[in-house]
């Protein structure tokens, strides 16, 4: 399958005999992926912040426990979000604010890199159920439908 252009969010699916703790080896470099998209946006003070969060998510790995992921609150910064959608696989995707080339690229690497070592997933984008395109308040865009209260 051929990745889009831009994307809005990038599902990653481990295989379902996979679980948490296989992620533990190759986390540490999708986190810091993630943080290095992230460092236009950082704030003065939180230089910090990024390893002790990384702890956190390597703990939670270990444990075989769904991890906390990267979900600051940065407006135009890419987020790691791990779901509690299925409990049976294991799935985290990456997400901005806006769609961009940027997601396709990171999930693609990152794919790239559980298949370098051996853990089998799937990739799929804009899985997320966000409702139709809205504009700004009183403006109505094409495709979108009036709510009657």
């Amino acid at each position: 399958m051929t990745p889009p252009v831009k994307a809005r969010s990038g599902h990653i699916l481990l295989d379902s005999r996979r679980s948490y703790k296989d992620l533990v080896r190759v986390f540490p470099e999708i986190y810091k992926k993630v943080v290095e998209a992230n460092r236009p946006f950082a704030k003065d003070g939180e230089t910090i912040l990024p390893d002790v969060l990384l702890e956190e998510n390597l703990r939670d790995l270990r444990a075989d426990r769904k991890p906390a992921g990267y979900n600051r609150i940065d407006a135009f910064g890419l987020r790691l979000i791990f779901p509690m959608a299925d409990e049976r696989r294991v799935e985290f995707y990456f997400t901005k604010a806006l769609r961009g080339q940027d997601i396709v690229h990171v999930t693609e690497q990152v794919s790239a890199m559980l298949r370098r070592r051996g853990i089998k997933h799937t990739v799929e984008y804009d899985r997320l159920p966000l409702g139709p395109p809205r504009g700004p308040p009183g403006i109505l865009l094409a495709g979108a439908q009036l709510s009657s209260s």
